[in-house]
């Protein structure tokens, strides 16, 4: 089981003080800045918004269960459009080369038409490309996404382009998938491997940061940090999902949110030496994050 908020070090890593967050280091590769004239408001959009699974996430766990007959596909595509425009998926081998792309609920039948069985997401990052075994097109291209969704049964990948418009505070996104040739995935590593090493990598993080004393939330989003802890406002993986995979992905979308929210802090009188540490423990954290939320989407994809 993963240590909770009563660890002593994981608790000062999850609420360690109340100073006000400096520049946003968005993983995800959107804009999180301007979210309105309302600071509480925008910040509670912020960290909601990063709870939720990342779009490749949700499409391998839910497409992964719409293969193997547990969901509908209107389901699958309504969890992966969420509040998006409806998702596009351009390059399908059958459509003309320029040809308009199809939506998300066809391009998955001719993926399954192709022999998926399941399919395993990928959260790339430059110099860690986790879930991926090539081209090195590909490779490039979903590391530059920081995600991609691989078939097992056929050597298709789909990677994700999002589109940002609107004004802040009252913003949409246009995703557009595109069908890419891929090499079979790599073999996916056990669950309790990754829960521990996401376990060790929380209390080293937790021990690092309250040694430096960082200082790193608002008061405003208090209620959301409890939010944090307890996972209340995690995307939920389908049911076939064990509850080991269920709780794993909780954890590490926490994790991930905690760690985006206080890097956007470089703390209160910190050292270009703390800084440098702080930002050391961030990184070993932010990766076991990633991988064990990949893990447990994955967990269906054998």
């Amino acid at each position: 089981i993963l240590p909770g908020p009563h660890h002593r070090d994981v608790g000062k890593l999850e609420d360690v003080g109340h100073e006000a967050p400096g520049p946003s280091l968005d993983q995800h590769g959107e804009d999180r800045k301007g979210v309105g004239d309302d600071p509480t408001a925008g910040a509670t959009r912020r960290l909601t918004d990063m709870l939720g699974l990342p779009r490749s996430a949700r499409l391998a766990a839910w497409a992964g269960s719409w293969l193997t007959g547990h969901v509908t596909l209107d389901e699958v595509v309504a969890r992966v459009q969420g509040d998006d425009e409806p998702h596009t998926v351009s390059d399908l081998p059958e459509l003309p080369s320029g040809g308009t792309p199809s939506f998300l609920g066809a391009a998955l039948g001719t993926a399954r038409r192709h022999g998926a069985r399941a399919l395993r997401v990928a959260l790339p990052r430059p110099g860690d490309p986790q879930g991926l075994a090539g081209p090195r097109d590909l490779t490039v291209d979903a590391v530059a996404a920081g995600e991609a969704v691989i078939c097992v049964g056929a050597d298709v990948a789909l990677v994700p382009t999002v589109t940002t418009f609107g004004p802040p505070g009252d913003q949409g996104h246009l995703v557009s998938w595109a069908w890419r040739f891929a090499h079979p995935p790599p073999p996916v590593p056990a669950l309790r491997e990754l829960e521990r090493a996401l376990t060790e990598e929380l209390i080293a993080a937790g021990s690092t940061l309250a040694r430096l004393d960082v200082a790193a939330w608002r008061p405003e989003v208090t209620q959301l940090l409890d939010d944090l802890r307890s996972g209340r406002a995690a995307d939920p993986l389908p049911r076939p999902f064990p509850p080991t995979a269920q709780a794993l992905a909780a954890r590490s979308a926490r994790v991930l949110a905690v760690v985006d929210v206080a890097s956007r802090d470089e703390g209160a009188a910190l050292t270009t030496a703390g800084g440098q540490t702080r930002r050391e423990a961030l990184v070993a954290l932010e990766r076991a994050a990633r991988h064990a939320l990949a893990a447990a989407c994955n967990g269906l994809a054998h």
